[in-house]
């Protein structure tokens, strides 16, 4: 083997500034011009949001939360964080209500200032802090660099006023009295307001550009009424910050129901493609459209089936979530479990749709690796799925609440779900583990903490569908099968099942259900909303019609070497 010795120079290699590609302000600018015109026509209102009215949920289920992620990315801060947040607090401080109207107009857009460099989902130990002043004001200050908040949108780019709600540790006298919010004025159309420091964060790979930044406040002084709520001392500080940041568990279900339009969209992009497309047949002069092949429409039924059962799993949850009946840690639940479910299972077919449509794939104009980027981003800035797993298994093993039982719990996803559920029981009990932050428990339970709750969450979308008047039943054996081979193992040694069998079924109800796969594009109703190239050739010609052109002008006159 030949080793090569690169001796490199300063300045030879400098790669100081291989990362810092910024957003453009003019595109950022143009985001929140959009963000405008859908909240215009949307027509959400306060009340919508609060009540949390089908309204509310709709949007993030309808094709134009995919149309431009960035945009979808700003009002659902703006909405479900911001407005739901302050709204909580208006009926006792009225003062509030003419924000609310501005934020509801999109006269000001709203952001939601928590999580910190050094403090994410352990955000009740945050580190900014609002110090009660002699004439009823409050200072907020930026402790450290730790305490800088990560990683909202608050740049002027935006082109408007920005308000946000702010978490922060209220000091009375130097005493502690718990997390509060504070409602704070960011910047106008034009600069930061006094103290308020924003500093815009590098593009992130493959999504939309957003202006997501690192805000830090020194000494910024906010009028008495900047609190919300009041300064009394808190009886349980740690249940009034779970209170105080309930919208975060309506984000954790209502932002993770953008993957059922992606799945959507994605699906009609690749589908079409892989119909229009042709390869060489067994003879030079035929052409088969790859279409034809298993590797080719397996991932597309797959994202059209999950697109299907999720929607429905969609609306069960909504039900729970908002009927009443269960505690808040139990909706936290509901919605961990579709978050769980719906978020990683998206990442696995997006990425397989978008590896199905070659170099094409790659590229952000055909939106499939786009989208797949944009919700990964969402779902990490709303909360890691595996801490949130983690979390919840850790509470039901320790028997502080039970999640809603199977309903029919002879179903093949139903005993699975019980048998893993049992298998960590079993395990707890033969371990002896101190606690559930022991270090038994940490290598025994935490790692089968997502399979867990993504074991629950295949039941309850498969019954959410099951339960839907009309739902196709061969779309749903299609998806009940994709769930069993997420886990063939199980399947194979606790039901005694021939993996042979299960392999095979799963090819047949595929192949049963690949007939009716351009119903089914056409059902996404996906075409209005595709602007990809990749899916007809007067849009691919466009494309090119677009591209800059390099050609020789005539100008090199020298003769090429032989």
């Amino acid at each position: 083997m030949t080793s090569y010795d690169y001796v490199l120079k300063d300045g030879d290699y400098d790669t100081s500034c291989d990362y810092l590609e910024f957003p453009n302000p003019a595109y950022i600018k143009q985001c929140y011009r959009r963000a405008h015109t859908i909240c215009q026509k949307a027509g959400i209102t306060i009340d919508d949001i609060v009540r949390m009215r089908p309204k509310f949920w709709g949007f993030n289920r309808h094709l134009v939360a995919m149309r431009d992620p960035a945009v979808s990315t700003i009002l659902g801060i703006h909405w479900n964080l911001c407005m739901g947040t302050i709204a909580r607090f208006s009926h006792d401080q009225p003062h509030l209500v003419k924000l609310l109207e501005d934020l509801e107009r999109f006269d000001i857009c709203g952001e939601f200032l928590l999580t910190e460099v050094s403090h994410g989902l352990d955000a009740y130990n945050l580190e900014t802090t609002a110090t009660l002043l002699p004439d009823g004001s409050f200072e907020l200050h930026t402790s450290n660099s730790g305490a800088a908040k990560a990683m909202p949108p608050t740049t002027p780019w935006a082109g408007m006023p920005r308000v946000g709600v702010v978490s922060a540790r209220l000091l009375v006298g130097d005493v502690g009295r718990g997390v509060r919010p504070f409602v704070v004025r960011l910047n106008d159309a034009n600069e930061m307001s006094p103290g308020v420091i924003s500093q815009p964060l590098p593009k992130k790979s493959g999504s939309k550009a957003l202006d997501h930044a690192i805000t830090t406040f020194n000494r910024v002084r906010l009028g008495s009424d900047s609190l919300l709520g009041s300064l009394n001392v808190s009886s349980n500080e740690r249940s009034d910050f779970l209170d105080l940041i309930s919208r975060v568990s309506v984000g954790t279900l209502s932002f993770s129901m953008g993957n059922i339009p992606a799945l959507r969209q994605a699906a009609y992009i690749a589908g079409t493609y892989s119909l229009r497309r042709h390869v060489a047949g067994n003879s030079p002069s035929q052409r088969v459209p790859i279409i034809r092949f298993s590797t080719q429409y397996r991932p597309i039924l797959n994202a059209l089936s999950q697109a299907l059962v999720f929607d429905a799993f969609a609306e069960d949850a909504i039900k729970m979530f908002c009927q009443g009946g269960l505690s808040s840690a139990v909706n936290h639940s509901v919605a961990t479990c579709f978050k769980a479910t719906v978020g990683p299972a998206t990442q696995i077919t997006l990425v397989q749709l978008a590896d199905r449509c070659g170099w094409q794939g790659l590229f952000n104009y055909n939106r499939i690796i786009e989208m797949a980027s944009t919700l990964k981003g969402n779902g990490i800035a709303e909360g890691d799925y595996t801490v949130l797993c983690i979390r919840l298994v850790s509470e039901v093993l320790l028997g502080r609440y039970e999640l809603p039982p199977a309903k029919i719990k002879d179903c093949r996803l139903a005993r699975h779900e019980a048998g893993v559920w049992q298998e960590a029981r079993d395990t707890l009990a033969s371990v002896a583990m101190s606690s559930h932050r022991g270090k038994a428990y940490n290598t025994y339970i935490l790692p089968r903490s997502r399979a867990l709750v993504e074991a629950s969450g295949h039941r309850m979308a498969y019954e959410a569908a099951l339960d839907k008047e009309g739902f196709s039943r061969e779309v749903l054996a299609l998806f009940e099968s994709t769930c069993v081979m997420s886990d063939l193992g199980w399947y194979c040694i606790d039901e005694n099942g021939s993996r042979q069998e299960l392999l095979a079924y799963d090819a047949e109800v595929a192949e049963k259900l690949l007939p009716r796969l351009r119903e089914l594009l056409s059902e996404t109703g996906a075409a209005s909303w595709t602007t990809a190239p990749i899916t007809s050739t007067e849009a691919w010609d466009e494309l090119l019609r677009k591209l800059p052109v390099y050609r020789c002008n005539g100008t090199n006159r020298e003769k090429p070497r032989l």
